[in-house]
């Protein structure tokens, strides 16, 4: 690999963008190696420089089907020759997308689209308190929701230091609207409801948590928190943007048996082009029409809904969401046998389709307090070597790897050979 100096491009990156990127999760890929990609196709991502990669980070989990899915290609190209945009009234392909939404979410009647999941939050957010007539918010922590001012708190930082904003520039006018509970704590969550519970729009939670490795909600809290919501008037909202098709494909509500009154889905719903829903029904989403205002120039675009319909015809056909927890199992059981036969300190977490370690840890961690236990160290070794290796990993120790319909044989064969020097590497830090 090159030296972060020696490249122009590199150098136009530094000058163009803070940092060499767009966003902060981008930018930790440049502590590795400097990462200028070029192309991608199926499982393999390409950089600039003509480097390959097999990629198990599938751009924070938006690639289910893999780079570049003909499929779905074909379909956008086929739309970008009858329609780019309208930005009136409403399009057919609009209908098209949001029935086969509606088709996996049966306990719903309405979408709105937009164009990221920060946005289909904040939508959401804004529903909840005009509903109810209140204003505050209730997210847990290690839980990401998206980059706005209602919910960038305690990702990073446990709830027991107290709420925490992070970043700069969040009002604490806005911060007060906001509070912050430990993960997976039932009795944190009925201690603050017999206090507060008549001042709550919504609970918001990510029934399988993304942002602290992979960590699924129990189901006695999920379970308990929509009793609570329904004692109290509160409204509780699904963040199901990384989760589904990844995890279920009819919802994690299905999964628990709990309805919640909003959930916002994202990502992979159209395998890489920029989309996001906010799915929900009756009196709440009717206030769209009465007083709340959502708008967006490119929200519904086309070529998104082309992508989205198209991804979720192949989904269906191919089994999607089955064929993604089989094979995260199958790497998951990689990564298992392969520490215990090397001797490395390490849990495995699976869900769905997507993959965590730990190091240094014993069991699967349950909330994010037991997750920044792990030895970070060791995590950033073994992302750096399986980078030198050619396989592309976050290098974020509380992040995750992602599965794609694409990856097969040849992917997992290379993948075992890089994980057993990956390992031995990390092993040196604990």
């Amino acid at each position: 690999m090159g030296s972060k100096g020696e490249d122009g491009l590199w150098g136009d990156a530094l000058s163009l963008f803070v940092g060499g990127a767009q966003g902060g999760l981008r930018r930790e890929f440049h502590s590795i190696d400097p990462l200028i990609v070029s192309q991608a196709k199926g499982s393999r991502i390409r950089d600039y420089m003509g480097r390959e990669y097999i990629d198990f980070h599938m751009a924070f989990g938006a690639i289910a089907l893999g780079h570049n899915d003909d499929y779905v290609v074909t379909r956008v190209r086929e739309q970008l020759d009858r329609l780019i945009l309208h930005g009136a009234g409403v399009s057919d392909v609009e209908i098209a997308f949001a029935k086969k939404l509606i088709g996996r979410f049966p306990m719903y009647d309405k979408v709105l689209f937009t164009n990221s999941g920060s946005e289909a939050v904040m939508i959401a957010i804004r529903l909840a308190r005009a509903y109810t007539g209140r204003d505050l918010i209730v997210k847990f922590d290690g839980n990401y929701h998206g980059w706005h001012d209602y919910s960038m708190y305690n990702v990073k930082t446990p709830a027991y230091k107290g709420k925490t904003a992070e970043s700069k520039g969040i009002p604490d006018a806005v911060a007060s609207t906001v509070e912050v509970l430990p993960y997976n704590d039932l009795e944190a969550v009925e201690r603050f409801m017999e206090k507060f519970g008549d001042r709550v729009a919504a609970f918001i939670l990510e029934p399988v948590a993304h942002s602290m490795g992979v960590i699924p909600a129990e189901r006695d809290f999920v379970a308990k928190l929509r009793r609570l919501c329904d004692s109290h008037g509160s409204l509780l909202i699904f963040d199901e943007i990384i989760t589904f098709i990844r995890v279920s494909d009819r919802g994690m509500q299905d999964y628990f048996g709990v309805k919640a009154d909003l959930t916002t889905v994202g990502k992979a719903i159209a395998n890489g082009m920029p989309v996001a829903a906010l799915l929900g029904g009756g009196e709440v989403m009717e206030l769209l029409g009465r007083g709340v205002v959502s708008s967006g120039t490119y929200s519904g675009h086309p070529l998104s809904m082309a992508a989205g319909v198209a991804t979720l015809e192949k989904a269906e056909r191919v089994g999607l969401t089955r064929v993604l927890n089989r094979k995260a199992k199958d790497l998951a059981g990689i990564l298992r046998d392969l520490a215990e036969d090397l001797g490395v300190e390490a849990v495995v977490s699976q869900f769905g389709g997507s993959v965590s370690i730990y190091f240094g840890l014993d069991s699967r961690p349950k909330n994010l307090e037991e997750a920044l236990r792990a030895n970070g160290k060791a995590y950033r070794a073994f992302a750096s070597e399986l980078r030198r290796l050619g396989i592309l990993v976050t290098p974020n120790p509380l992040k995750r790897m992602h599965l794609a319909y694409s990856h097969g044989g040849d992917e997992f064969e290379a993948f075992h050979r890089a994980a057993e020097k990956a390992l031995r590497t990390a092993r040196e830090y604990l």
